[in-house]
């Protein structure tokens, strides 16, 4: 059994510190990180999740927090490094960056390089010395490898890993009571498992949750990811609690589950009413998503069991389906 990342994180900061200090790095406050995407290739890898990966556990060889954040688009990172609002900027891999005496840096690997201020000389140092030492670990492949061969459900045959946030999801999924591939598969229809994930209307985050939604389920942070999975799965579970007393059975409950995770739960309460008011068995969704088609309507909207108006669900449909057939994949591609 190969041992934990977290023990090789303090063994890795246990040497670089022996190796390369003299005297402490930091005075015990967060390690303060931006994160930038702004110059890297648009392609299916994690980048800004494995970055962040990397920089939690090297703020945790250095026994200390981290707050980690993606820059702006337009944000002058390196400025805010070079006047102390900032510890480390990681920035996706070039040859070269411009000589700066303020500014010292150290290539990550292939895809990143750590930006420090010149001040901050014995951090950049360690850090130097983490990362050299983190390379040549046994384990290191192991950790990368998730964040950069991901696939599409739809094509993989076989596979040992789903994503690079498989423990996790394990354990929300048990507070669910939910097969973790039904979590997993939710999630690769949200986000792709692209932390950084942000749509139009503001969701952010692995489970594109919304800002009111974030904080009302205790995510402050809606790019860490343990917090955006905990908050979505703490979501999830208010809402089946909703779909209990209708559904048929627990794959029909998932069902209903998703159906509002997408649309809301009171858009889901007027299509099972108006199901309901046409006479049809609304414990399956199949018969509630039979008549969404028809709650665009105006004249449907007018009854007095609609509460919220038309309603256009075809998108909703098509994401329950979508999950479902993401999940069936999984089931066969990963143990």
């Amino acid at each position: 059994m190969r041992p934990p990342f977290k023990l090789i994180c303090a063994v890795l900061g246990m040497l670089c510190m022996a190796s390369c200090l003299r005297g402490p790095l930091h005075d015990g406050s967060p390690l303060r990180c931006a994160i930038s995407l702004a110059e890297a290739e648009p392609d299916s890898r994690l980048l800004c999740g494995y970055n962040y990966e990397l920089a939690e556990r090297f703020a945790e060889a250095e026994g200390r927090s981290a707050e980690i954040r993606l820059a702006g688009k337009r944000e002058s990172v390196l400025d805010s490094l070079r006047h102390g609002r900032l510890d480390l900027v990681i920035l996706p891999y070039a040859d070269t960056l411009a000589p700066d005496s303020l500014l010292v840096w150290h290539r990550a690997d292939s895809c990143g390089i750590w930006v420090f201020a010149a001040e901050d000389q014995a951090q950049a140092e360690f850090a130097g010395g983490w990362l050299q030492q983190l390379h040549t670990m046994p384990y290191y492949a192991q950790l990368r490898q998730p964040f950069f061969n991901i696939y599409n459900p739809m094509t993989r045959v076989s596979a040992d890993f789903i994503s690079p946030y498989d423990s996790l999801i394990k354990v929300y999924a048990d507070t669910l009571g939910w097969d973790w591939k039904m979590l997993a598969a939710l999630i690769y229809q949200e986000s792709k498992f692209h932390i950084e994930a942000r749509s139009p209307k503001g969701a952010s985050g692995l489970m594109q949750l919304l800002p009111n939604t974030a904080r009302r389920f205790g995510c402050h942070d809606w790019l860490n990811p343990e917090e955006n999975l905990r908050a979505g799965a703490m979501m999830l579970k208010t809402v089946e609690k909703k779909y209990k007393g209708i559904a048929a059975d627990r794959n029909e409950l998932a069902k209903f589950t998703l159906a509002a995770y997408n649309a809301g739960a009171a858009r889901i309460a007027d299509c099972i009413n108006y199901a309901r008011h046409l006479g049809a068995d609304v414990s399956r969704w199949e018969n509630v998503a039979a008549v969404i088609p028809d709650m665009k309507h105006d004249s449907i909207a007018a009854l007095d069991t609609i509460k919220l108006g038309a309603f256009h669900g075809r998108e909703t449909v098509s994401y329950v389906r979508r999950v479902n057939r993401y999940y069936k994949h999984y089931l066969h591609i990963c143990p």
